[in-house]
């Protein structure tokens, strides 16, 4: 197990499953976005509605970011009601946007500041689970073994369990996981494990 996460202001959502046997194994990372507007404090009220669900519409993440502040919702050893197929072994984040942004919106000023935080978040748990800064395929996802990154439409078309199709189609991955492994190395130049 690799150095714990940021403190990271905390909003209990109210469907979860407290893991009680030790350590869970962790093996992707889960993108969504929120299907809101982009505004401030987004993250904040996104955090808040987890925790203040109804009880037909169970759902919750491990953190919400926004361009200006990340929330966690679940704790990273619980597991989250956010993509069934994935939720026993994903860490899930939850990102101020859309999934039907288009490439330009995804490089306008909020949503690069949604993925810096995002991809400064996506590190901590790369090196604390020993995640590979990967997006994996739908056949790695499957196979149950493979580590990595994932979004949650993937998660759709392989266990068949949901109908998301975020975080969309113009999602810059290639970009996401350059900055995640940016502050990947950063973290550990920091913790002396470079």
């Amino acid at each position: 197990m690799g150095p714990e996460t940021d403190n990271f202001q905390f909003i209990e959502a109210k469907f979860f499953t407290r893991f009680t046997n030790g350590t869970r194994a962790v093996r992707v990372i889960v993108i969504h976005t929120m299907e809101t507007s982009e505004r401030n404090n987004i993250a904040e009220d996104i955090a808040k509605d987890f925790a203040h669900r109804p009880p037909d519409k169970k759902a919750s993440a491990h953190l919400c970011i926004d361009n200006k502040k990340i929330f966690q919702s679940v704790k990273d050893n619980d597991v989250a009601f956010a993509a069934p197929g994935a939720n026993s072994d994903g860490i899930h984040l939850e990102l101020a946007g859309r999934a039907a942004q288009n490439e330009e919106e995804w490089k306008d000023e909020y949503s690069t500041a949604v993925l810096e935080n995002a991809a400064n978040a996506a590190a901590q748990y790369c090196l604390k689970y020993d995640i590979p800064v990967k997006h994996l395929s739908n056949a790695e996802l499957g196979d149950k073994k493979s580590k990595g990154f994932v979004g949650h439409v993937q998660v759709s078309e392989v266990f068949h369990r949901s109908d998301h199709r975020d975080p969309g189609k113009a999602f810059p991955w290639d970009h996401f996981l350059a900055r995640v492994e940016f502050f990947r190395t950063e973290r550990k130049k920091s913790l002396g494990l470079a």
